[in-house]
Parts: structure tokens; C-alpha cells; sequence
């Protein structure tokens, strides 16, 4: 083959993944909105009253508002007379600017709750773990043996996107969910600087202060991954890219501003976190043999029944070859001090569909499924990707259910896969207030996405011919 027409193949294999991005994009944002549901809305009040009290009264405190949904019923202290969230301040942030872009339109709580709760959560949770699935894509793609095909790369996407918890606390401005996207698409843009080999121009340098941002937002917004935040500095260190160390470092700075800001405000002290402000040392670290067990069975039941694909993914991460050993190591080492941390502590998380805690872990679990396309041939292989796809439409049923029927569920020891079709059965549905407006862009979307997924894979094959 000449060197135009190489030039052009590649060309053409970098746009089908463009469109294959964009189509997955818009079909999971769009299907989260579609989920997006009155349970969530309601039961999880307390991550729109911070971003009301920010962008109505332009206060950190809770207090104060007019609109009945609005009341705190749980994780509030008190501190200086006045109500907090023992939560940590970047959902309410980031919910108060999209609820600020909202207000010009005329939504606003108070003139109707469920469509402008429901808004704010499109534009934050939704909008940043759609973000989360297209570097999954991305990621997946750089990472394949046969990069110019794009049916594994979508499937690690779709399967992180819909099949792990993701999907249901995508319909939801949580915190958890929030932090999670920040921290994938901070290992995205360091993974992107790893491969420019050296090269230190305007996009390497935009791309090492993301990051940092990005890491800097994961702690403004959720304590829960603060040691997995680690783990991407140490990725980063490892590339000794020392002249794009100042901008990383100024980037998480500036992402960790809003937090320091926040603290200094409301408590005094800028590094006087709300769940130590407000005494929450149930999340705190300690070594139990008891506890650690307990964690143990809980964490083992919990993944086995609402996300085996998670297990089934992390296994994968086995098989990376050792021409991606840096990249390997860094997603096995997420996962191991996620664990580590999750294990040792008091609480599990409580009023939850699934293993919550382990939400920052799914991405990586999901590229680890891209790992059996590195293992041996023959009928191995095959039983090995038989298992991936009955774990992964398993998991994609049960959290749709999640999904659709609300993620407040209290008494976790009753599975709650069948305990929301019996109320479903009984005629007890959910009110999805995006629906009118999302369903017809998403069927289109899933469309387009299947189009350029099926097209992708005519292309290829001829190509290899």
C-alpha cells in the first residue's frame, strides 16, 4: 500500500471512530436522561438543596429554603448554628452552575421541582459519566490488538455505560457519581500524555493541567477515591514529563480551590473537611479482622448479584500484555486501594442499588474485559468470552432496573432485582420527567450508533482483506 493511500486509511479509521464516539456519547447521556426518575429525585433531595442554597441565596448552608422538596432529612450536622451537608461541596457546585444556565429559561425549583432536579442532573451526573464512557471508548480503542475494529471498543463502553452501577447513579447528581467521571477522564488525558512520546507541545501541556484539574476535582467533590487520586499522580510521575509537572500540579491546585474556599468559609479552616467537621468517622480507616470480613462477604454478595461483569472485567485486567504493563499496573492498582480503603471501613454505604463504594472502580473492571482479547485462542477464549457477555447482559438488566425503579433502596439484605419486578408488577412506576423530550433523539442515536458500528465492521474486515 503507498503512503497516501495509508494515510487515508488512516484517516478514514480515525473517522469512524469520531462517529462511533459521538453516537455513544449522545446514546448514553440521552439514555440517563431518559432514566433520570420521581424516586431519585425525591429520595436524594439532599443533592439539590446545595445547589439551591448556592445559586438562590448564595449560601454554603442549607437552610433557608422555600420550596417543600427541599427539606434535609439525612447526612446534615450542625456546625456554628447553622445545617451542613457531611458531604463534600462539588456536586452542589457543579450543580448550581447548571442550575444558574437553567435559571434564564425560567426553571427553577420553586416552580417546578421534578423538572428542574431533573435538569440539574442531566447536565451534571448524566452529562460527566457519558463523558466517563466515551474515554472508556477512547481508552479501549488505543488499547485493542486491532484497533481499527470498533465493536470490542464500543462493547467495553456500553458495558461500563449500562451493565455496572454507573448507570443507575448516573440518573442522580450524586457526588459519588461526579467523582468517579472526574477521576476516568483524569487517567484518560494522562494515558493520552504517556503516548505522545515525549512531545511537549500546546496539547500535552493542556492535557497535563486537565488532569491535574480534574484531580482536583475529585477531592472537591468525593473523599471516596482520594486514594486512587494517588495512584494517577504516581501514573503521571512515571512518565517523567518534569517539564509538565508545574502545569499538572497547578491544575489540581486550582481544582482543589473551590474545596479549600468552601472549607474556610463554612468551618474556619480550609483543610477541615465536612465529614470530619461533622464527625462522620464511620468513614474513616482502621484495621478490624471482624470488620474487614464483614466488608468482605457484603462487597462478594453484593457484586455477584447486581454487577458480576465487574469481577468478570478485573480478571481481564490479567491478561494485558506486557507491552502495556504501565497502563495494566495503574488500573490494578485503582482497584486494589479502592478496596483496600472500602474494606477497612466502618460503613457500607448505606440507602443503596448495588455496591455504591465500588463506583469509582467500574471503568477499569470494564477495560479489564478488553483483556481476553489478549489471551490464548481456541475454545479457552471462546468460554472466556461467553462468560463476558452472560456477566455483562446479566448486569445490564439488573441495573436497568436500578435505573429505572430509584437507587434509594434501604434494607439491603433482601436482593432488590426482585423486589423492584414485584413492584413494577403491581402497577408501581416511576415518573420520568426527560422523557418526552429524550426518547425520540435516543432512539435516533442508538441508531446512528448501531449504523456506525455495523459499518465499522465491513470496513474492517474488507481492509484486512
Amino acid at each position: 500500500m503507498s503512503a497516501r493511500a495509508d494515510t487515508g486509511e488512516r484517516a478514514r479509521v480515525r473517522g469512524r471512530g469520531a462517529r462511533a464516539g459521538l453516537f455513544l456519547f449522545l446514546t448514553l447521556w440521552l439514555g440517563y436522561g431518559l432514566t433520570v426518575n420521581s424516586s431519585n429525585l425525591y429520595e436524594f433531595n439532599l443533592q439539590q438543596i446545595g445547589v439551591e442554597a448556592i445559586a438562590e441565596r448564595g449560601n454554603f448552608y442549607l437552610e433557608g429554603s422555600r420550596v417543600p422538596e427541599l427539606v434535609p432529612r439525612g447526612d446534615v450536622f450542625l456546625h456554628g448554628g447553622r445545617k451542613y451537608a457531611a458531604k463534600q461541596p462539588g456536586q452542589f457546585m457543579a450543580g448550581a452552575l447548571a442550575y444558574t444556565l437553567l435559571r434564564p429559561f425560567g426553571v427553577s425549583y420553586v416552580a417546578d421541582y421534578p423538572l428542574a432536579s431533573a435538569l440539574v442532573t442531566f447536565l451534571t451526573a448524566s452529562l460527566v459519566t457519558a463523558l466517563a464512557g466515551l474515554a472508556v471508548f477512547r481508552l479501549a480503542r488505543s488499547l485493542d490488538p486491532e484497533p481499527e475494529r470498533l465493536s470490542r471498543p464500543l462493547a467495553v463502553a456500553l458495558a461500563y455505560g449500562f451493565a455496572t452501577t454507573a448507570f443507575p447513579y448516573a440518573g442522580i447528581a450524586h457526588h459519588d457519581a461526579l467523582a468517579s467521571g472526574y477521576l476516568l477522564l483524569a487517567f484518560y488525558l494522562v494515558f493520552r500524555v504517556a503516548g505522545a512520546r515525549g512531545r511537549e507541545g500546546r496539547g500535552e501541556k493542556l492535557r497535563a493541567a486537565g488532569a491535574g484539574l480534574l484531580l482536583g476535582l475529585t477531592l472537591t467533590t468525593s473523599m471516596l477515591p482520594a486514594l486512587m487520586t494517588a495512584v494517577v499522580i504516581v501514573y503521571f510521575v512515571t512518565l517523567r514529563r518534569w517539564r509538565l509537572l508545574p502545569l499538572f500540579a497547578a491544575g489540581a491546585l486550582a481544582g482543589l480551590a473551590p474545596l479549600l474556599v468552601y472549607n474556610a468559609a463554612s468551618f474556619g479552616n480550609p483543610l477541615l473537611m465536612p465529614n470530619v467537621a461533622g464527625n462522620y468517622s464511620d468513614t474513616f480507616f482502621r484495621l478490624d479482622a471482624e470488620n474487614f470480613l464483614d466488608k468482605l462477604r457484603f462487597y462478594t454478595r453484593t457484586v455477584a448479584l447486581y454487577v458480576p461483569v465487574f469481577a468478570v472485567g478485573a480478571a481481564g485486567l490479567l491478561f494485558y500484555p506486557r507491552a502495556r504493563r504501565r497502563e495494566q499496573l495503574a488500573m490494578l492498582a485503582l482497584v486494589a486501594v479502592l478496596l483496600v480503603y472500602v474494606l477497612n471501613i466502618d460503613t457500607r454505604g448505606g440507602h443503596q442499588y448495588g455496591p455504591r463504594y465500588m463506583l469509582p472502580l467500574m471503568p477499569y473492571a470494564a477495560l479489564g474485559l478488553l483483556g481476553y482479547a489478549f489471551a490464548a485462542g481456541g475454545l479457552r477464549r471462546r468460554l472466556a468470552l461467553l462468560l463476558v457477555a452472560v456477566a455483562a447482559l446479566f448486569s445490564a438488566g439488573v441495573n436497568l432496573l436500578g435505573a429505572l425503579h430509584g437507587s434509594m433502596y434501604s434494607d439491603t439484605a433482601p436482593y432488590a432485582a426482585p423486589v423492584y419486578l414485584s413492584a413494577i408488577a403491581r402497577g408501581e412506576t416511576r415518573d420520568f420527567p426527560l422523557a418526552p423530550w429524550l426518547a425520540a433523539p435516543f432512539v435516533v442515536s442508538l441508531a446512528m450508533l448501531v449504523y456506525c458500528a455495523w459499518a465499522g465492521r465491513g470496513e474492517s474486515a474488507s481492509s484486512s482483506r
